[in-house]
């Protein structure tokens, strides 16, 4: 028979898992202060302030584009639209992906300069961050809720003073299963390989 306390801690820990979660900011910073707008396609959301039309215009051609040949060679389709947050607020080229909850970030500026070369920035970094969405998802072990299962075990030394309620831990044994099936070095590579 299982001990109540080890069924109630039990019992929280799924509770929290399938709790809507809070998102978090990361590299998805939300810049209230800007003018939000959304273009909807069939498999996307286009988010994208005033001043990133143009961008936001050519992320869902090639976003489309990209759809097909992707989920047909992974065999696996998201189960909700996933969304693209485009900003222009900083001097960089970049993308990101959340793979738990279907965010891509990109920032428009396409960092071309004459030693960069001729390559299509934005067709290449929305191909990559979107491999990283289907290939991550078609190999996880759990659902997009459920990151990890981590089981632990600790065991206290008996105290002998009635002021101490723990000893010192004698025992820590902690055993994580991951939900994620593909090795962070494996993803950037394939991902980089499929942008073409």
């Amino acid at each position: 028979m299982i001990n109540k306390k080890y069924f109630f801690i039990i019992l929280l820990c799924l509770i929290i898992n399938f709790v809507p979660k809070i998102n978090t900011i990361a590299q998805f910073d939300p810049h209230p202060e800007l003018d939000w707008f959304t273009i909807e396609t069939d498999h996307f959301y286009i988010n994208y302030h005033k001043g990133t039309e143009r961008t936001a215009q050519k992320v869902a051609k090639i976003a489309e584009e990209i759809y097909g040949p992707i989920t047909s060679l992974y065999k696996y389709e998201p189960d909700q639209k996933v969304s693209f947050i485009i900003t222009d607020v900083s001097d960089i080229a970049n993308g990101a992906t959340d793979f738990y909850n279907n965010r891509i970030g990109i920032y428009s500026t396409a960092l071309d300069f004459n030693l960069r070369g001729t390559t299509n920035w934005l067709r290449n970094v929305i191909t990559h961050e979107y491999v990283h969405i289907i290939q991550i998802q078609a190999a996880m072990k759990f659902s997009r809720k459920l990151p990890a299962i981590y089981f632990q075990l600790l065991n206290y030394e008996q105290e002998k003073r009635p002021d101490v309620l723990y000893g010192y831990p004698n025992v820590i044994v902690s055993y994580p299963i991951s939900g994620i099936g593909v090795p962070a070095w494996f993803a950037e590579g394939t991902a980089q390989y499929m942008r073409q």
